[in-house]
């Protein structure tokens, strides 16, 4: 009964920070992979592509590329440092920005642990995003995301989350993601995510399907 709590949470907590109106006609997609190798028992290495489209399989969003180590404090506990390079088309924000290449870096802390019974995981991130179109900018932001894995059986589990963006220049509340997938565990290192997420930023609401894939490998002597 607590898990269903919890998704209740999830969803008043999206329509709140991000009311169901103005919602974009189109249904787009975002192609995920993400890779994390350990090392050893305190470092390990991440990368990640990332393709997003405006509609299922056309019209371009972004292209993101993003590589980075991790520092282990525990089993449950882990920091990251982050390189990420984007190419984003932006003319369906504004008028007069139609292509934006951005260089991002970020530090974040992952945590899971239980809270009666529940399996809750944390990532709070700093990320530093420089903007190059027709002017050079800098841009801070914070950002917390809130999830919980719901376990179906061995093979399948429910996952759920709730991610919002403080932006430290400007208007600080422009983006919140509520988001829902089945995790499919194919083997001991890979597992496939086919999810749904509600994107709110910048006075657009966004439906996406999601597609991820996730590899895990221990590259440490045996």
């Amino acid at each position: 009964m607590k898990r269903y709590w919890l998704i209740l949470v999830f969803y008043f907590v999206s329509n709140v920070v991000c009311p169901q109106t103005n919602p974009e006609d189109k249904l787009g997609t975002w192609f995920m992979y993400n890779g994390k190798h350990q090392l050893s028992e305190k470092f390990s290495i991440n990368s990640g592509v990332q393709f997003r489209y405006y509609e299922p399989s056309t019209n371009y969003n972004l292209n993101l590329f993003y590589t980075g180590f991790n520092y282990h404090i525990g089993s449950q506990t882990f920091a990251t440092f982050n390189y990420g390079y984007l190419d984003i088309d932006r003319s369906i924000e504004f008028s007069d920005v139609k292509n934006t290449i951005e260089h991002r870096f970020w530090e974040q802390i992952y945590r899971k642990h239980k809270l009666y019974g529940i399996a809750l995981n944390h990532r709070l991130r700093l990320e530093h995003r420089f903007l190059h179109d027709h002017e050079n900018t800098l841009q801070n932001r914070i950002r917390y995301r809130l999830g919980s894995s719901i376990p179906i059986n061995s093979r399948f589990s429910f996952l759920v989350s709730n991610e919002f963006f403080v932006n430290l220049e400007g208007d600080p509340f422009r983006e919140n993601r509520i988001y829902g997938a089945l995790d499919i565990q194919i083997d001991k290192h890979v597992k496939i995510n086919l999810g749904y997420l509600r994107q709110h930023i910048n006075n657009l609401n966004l439906n996406r399907l999601q597609v991820g894939m996730h590899i895990t490998t221990d590259l440490r002597k045996k």
